[in-house]
């Protein structure tokens, strides 16, 4: 394998003086061994005792977290069983809307459909409560021509359901 030469570039000859005082400096070898950190047996118990208080703490949390995690599957389950109580329910309200249902319980009850079907269309409009019109006075002519049908005249005809 080929190299290349690189030729180092040259000292200026008018390098910055250095400060003559450099005996704040310490000169470090490479490999060196570093002094080891030396503790007291107050301290070495201290930190065991925290390791161990730590990972107390760190299992607790973890327990805590299973239990939740627990009651949000038994919920889960729940919801999934309610939905499919409701879906069910829904399939069978639809089975007992449908007009094929209906027209077998009528004909099991006797009924029969009619020959023909008439359609009845009131001849007046009549204004629907709460309109303007009502309130000027017509509440007054329509309660002179109906009848009185309070809940006390009414009572004895309905049987024993109460309002």
């Amino acid at each position: 394998m080929a190299s290349a030469h690189i030729p180092r570039p040259r000292r200026s000859e008018t390098a910055p003086a250095l400060p003559a005082d450099r005996s704040h400096l310490k000169v470090v070898r490479p490999g060196g061994r570093r002094r080891p950190i030396r503790l007291t047996p107050r301290a070495g118990v201290t930190m065991v005792v925290l390791l161990f208080v730590a990972l107390f703490l760190v299992a607790v949390s973890h327990a805590v977290l299973i239990e939740g995690q627990v009651r949000l599957d038994e919920i889960d389950k729940d919801v999934a069983a309610e939905q499919a109580e409701f879906e069910d329910l829904r399939l069978e309200l639809a089975d007992l809307e449908s007009p094929a249902r209906i027209q077998a319980a009528a004909a099991d009850m006797g009924m029969v459909p009619p020959a023909e079907t008439t359609w009845l269309t009131p001849e007046d409009a009549v204004a629907p409560a709460g309109d303007d019109a009502a309130e000027d006075g017509q509440d007054a002519e329509r309660d002179e021509d109906s009848p009185d049908t309070s809940y006390s005249d009414v009572k004895p005809y309905l049987g024993s359901s109460a309002p």
